[in-house]
């Protein structure tokens, strides 16, 4: 289950959900079912269908955010292109920025949901990893949650193999509409804020999140347990 985080943590990558247009549009809240309990009726296969036929298009603009420490952080988006004027091959146009200050004060951000977190000492090796992975994969880009959602399964991959662990089943595992259904019911009850401007905006962890080579307060991290299982299996043997 999702819980909220008080704080940005460094060495974690974050989804960030936010507004695909000004918090001063007139027709803001028109845009969304501000109900609270709305989201408890969310139908992904409607929803998903719809915008993958471009029947609808997404309601947030999906993103990935790197926090590597202290006024530190990538922010990697795609911001759609105007089809009025559009004349270049792909749908989206990347941003990488560099920032100090924290996407939660950005005022069209709904919320950060929290997905992997990693060792500081593996920071660069993934800032390089990110940024040759937005560039590569955005040029087919046709909807940014999809292209997030790709975005962190390799990046989990990546580094599972940096750390040299054979628990590759969580890529497997992952179900992405029940991911979708978590981080929609999150950004439906939070929108409302937004468009309020209420400030800095929240962060959840997803139950779909995973920590790797990390242990706080005693909790062995994902590798820890299995390299234990694997010198008991080992000690076990006659």
């Amino acid at each position: 289950m999702a819980c909220p985080v008080k704080q940005l943590e460094s060495g974690s990558l974050y989804v960030t959900i936010s507004l695909p247009y000004p918090i001063e549009d007139g027709n803001a809240a028109s845009r969304h079912n501000l109900n609270s309990n709305s989201h408890r009726g969310i139908d992904i296969a409607t929803y998903e269908i719809h915008c993958a036929q471009d029947l609808a298009q997404e309601e947030f603009n999906w993103g990935l955010y790197f926090h590597r420490g202290n006024q530190d952080g990538i922010w990697y988006t795609l911001t759609r292109q105007d089809l009025t004027n559009y004349t270049g091959p792909t749908l989206f146009q990347l941003s990488r920025q560099q920032i100090k200050s924290s996407p939660r004060l950005h005022c069209q951000a709904v919320g950060l949901v929290k997905v992997l977190r990693i060792p500081e000492i593996l920071c660069r090796e993934l800032t390089t990893y990110l940024d040759w992975l937005a560039l590569g994969s955005y040029g087919t880009v046709t909807r940014t949650f999809i292209w997030v959602t790709s975005m962190y399964l390799r990046t989990w991959h990546h580094i599972v193999r940096k750390l040299g662990s054979p628990a590759l089943g969580f890529g497997t595992q992952f179900d992405v509409n029940l991911f979708l259904r978590e981080a929609l019911s999150f950004a439906y009850a939070e929108v409302r804020y937004t468009i309020g401007g209420q400030l800095p905006r929240p962060i959840i962890r997803s139950a779909f999140g995973i920590e790797l080579g990390i242990t706080e307060e005693g909790r062995p991290s994902k590798r820890t347990e299995i390299e234990t299982k694997n010198r008991e299996s080992t000690i076990l043997e006659p």
